[in-house]
């Protein structure tokens, strides 16, 4: 049985005046101009201190974000699966590094075809037997595949740990005729919702100071890193500080979203960029006095973090979690509001990242308007 291309279900609203508040919900928001101002700042914030900007594309999953990235001056954008590489260098996304090690074979053999195809990709190791396993899949390619030594600066989650195991590798990969040595990568996620900056300073500090020490035996031992790629949105402001990253790796500060929020991004201003993601709900029941009932719940909300919080045409009410399908709105007045049905709630997602791999598309607004439609092509856990 053959399955039919994918035709989003408020495609019929774009470009239509009004058309934004006719939504079919729960519909992801995009704020356009807000987006392309937090891209703006930060681009503006890489370039004023000598660092490039490879932004996550983990936090968005989409071609055109990444393109527009691409075209506001990113040297590429990140990738956290082998899943997210293929499915936006086939929509057309010319530029991909994967920060994660691959250990599975037929990722190997996608990858390196898509390398061979002309995709400018880079890649990360923590191993002797991935070096072996790229050569397999590369072959006798026409040119080098840049490579990474991928280093664990405090999450035991990937990386080598030690400087003469980092050396180790990047010898083997200076050495081989289809890999090109490129530099070091080093990720902290435990430290970016840290919400105190001095405090997330501290503990950051420590793993920045033992990454400052792998690089500087790798630089002793003749193997210079030219590249040292790492960070995010809630290090951006102590990474330029320290000067570890010659790029940045920072995601969703394009969206910004509860958690983030909640932090203090930077020691001497306020968080300069704006929210430009939320859900746009519609309530389904209003004769419970005190209370909204809307539809977006558990299916529609990441559940690892907080709540979603109500955007200001609601502010001071609160959201509750009220099922797979519903959640609920906590009103200021224990009274019934009738008349509310059908009426549009937007929240702001609590984690942007996982609640996006929720979703099928954006709906990408301005002013009133939807303006255009774009899908969410890697999502999923593959």
């Amino acid at each position: 049985m053959k399955t039919k291309s994918w035709t989003p279900i408020n495609a019929d609203l774009i470009g239509l005046d009004g058309g934004a508040a006719k939504l079919t919900t729960p519909a992801l928001l995009l704020d356009l101009e807000a987006m392309r101002a937090n891209m703006r700042y930060l681009a503006s914030e890489c370039t004023r201190h000598g660092m490039k900007l490879r932004p996550h594309a983990k936090t968005h999953k989409c071609a055109e974000i990444a393109m527009e990235q691409i075209d506001s001056g990113a040297a590429g954008v990140c990738c956290a699966t082998p899943h997210e590489v293929i499915a936006l260098a086939s929509a057309g996304v010319p530029a991909i590094h994967l920060t994660t090690p691959v250990f599975q074979p037929r990722h190997f053999e996608r990858l390196a075809a898509l390398h061979g195809q002309g995709l400018e990709l880079m890649v990360v190791v923590d191993h002797p037997d991935q070096i072996a396993s790229w050569e397999n899949a590369l072959g006798d390619a026409g040119r080098p595949l840049p490579v990474l030594v991928d280093i664990d600066i405090g999450m035991g989650r990937t990386g080598v740990v030690s400087a003469e195991a980092a050396i180790e590798l990047a010898r083997r990969l200076a050495s081989h005729r289809s890999l090109r040595y490129a530099g070091a990568q080093g990720y902290s996620g435990m430290v970016q919702h840290i919400n105190d900056y001095a405090e997330r300073r501290a503990v950051y500090g420590r793993q920045l100071d033992h990454l400052q020490h792998v690089l500087d035996a790798l630089r002793q031992a003749g193997l210079p890193p030219e590249i040292v790629s790492g960070g995010g949105t809630g290090t951006f402001g102590i990474d330029v500080e320290r000067k570890v990253f010659t790029e940045s790796q920072a995601g969703s500060y394009i969206f910004m979203d509860v958690e983030y929020h909640e932090v203090q991004l930077f020691a001497d201003r306020s968080n300069p960029y704006k929210t430009s993601l939320f859900l746009r709900t519609s309530v389904v029941n209003d004769k419970v006095p005190g209370q909204l009932t809307i539809n977006a719940g558990f299916k529609s909300f990441a559940t690892d973090g907080p709540l979603a919080v109500v955007h200001e045409q609601f502010g001071g009410r609160r959201y509750e979690l009220y099922g797979d399908e519903f959640g609920r709105i906590v009103l200021d007045s224990a009274q019934a509001q009738a008349g509310l049905v059908g009426s549009c709630v937007d929240l702001v997602t609590p984690h942007c990242d996982p609640t996006i791999n929720l979703h099928d598309c954006y709906h990408v607004i301005e002013g009133d308007r939807v303006i255009d439609i774009w899908p969410i092509v890697a999502r999923g856990v593959l």
